[in-house]
């Protein structure tokens, strides 16, 4: 800044020789010596305040760069925080259903093993029951329930089951049969009435099949 204003000092000696020595030249014909002293003097405040406005504006921008670099690094900042934050949440959820996913398969590969034990041994159960009995306790279940455990049993016993039961119910458990698994109850109006009398063999018997 002071080298600034030596330079304008300087110039303006020049400038106010030149001018003040051009005038008087004009007028009494020789050049008179000029005061640079006077001369920067007069306008010394002037220059003052010109850098001074001068130097204010550089101070303000400088402070509005630093704010400004501030506040982006702030931001940035907040911004880098949530990013982590999000992807945090992102692979937890993704973890999660991984093993959500993991458990349902195991949880449904033990019911699947249950209900085949608990066929197997039901199965076993009604193997060794004496066929009237099985044929009475069969014939007052829900139908596919009793399809599913007939399914189960050996072909001989399941016609000696069926040759116990009434005729109705020895042909919707066949009919299910038929089906296989899963069992579907069947419609009333598909079931046929199968003659006691008939001359393929007892009703519900596997010749019918």
């Amino acid at each position: 800044m002071k080298k600034i204003l030596i330079l304008l000092t300087l110039n303006l000696c020049v400038w106010g020789a030149n001018d003040v020595n051009a005038q008087s030249a004009s007028q009494s014909g020789f050049k008179i010596p000029v005061d640079c002293v006077s001369i920067f003097e007069t306008r010394k405040d002037e220059l003052k305040r010109e850098l001074a406005k001068i130097d204010e504006a550089r101070q303000s921008l400088e402070a509005f760069r630093a704010s400004s670099a501030a506040l982006f690094e702030e931001r940035n900042a907040k911004l880098a925080v949530k990013e982590a934050e999000i992807n945090a949440t992102l692979a937890r959820a993704q973890e999660e259903k991984k093993q959500t996913e993991q458990l349902i398969k195991k949880n449904e590969e033990i019911v699947k093993e249950l209900r085949t034990m608990t066929s197997d041994k039901v199965g076993e159960a009604y193997g060794k029951m004496k066929d009237q009995a099985a044929a009475d306790v069969l014939s007052a279940m829900d139908r596919t329930d009793a399809a599913s455990i007939m399914y189960s049993l050996s072909p001989k016993k399941i016609s000696a089951i069926m040759a116990k039961m009434e005729p109705t119910a020895a042909s919707e458990i066949t009919l299910l049969i038929k089906q296989g698994p899963p069992f579907i109850k069947a419609e009333k109006n598909v079931t046929q009435e199968i003659s006691p009398t008939s001359p393929d063999g007892p009703a519900g018997n596997l010749l019918n099949l």
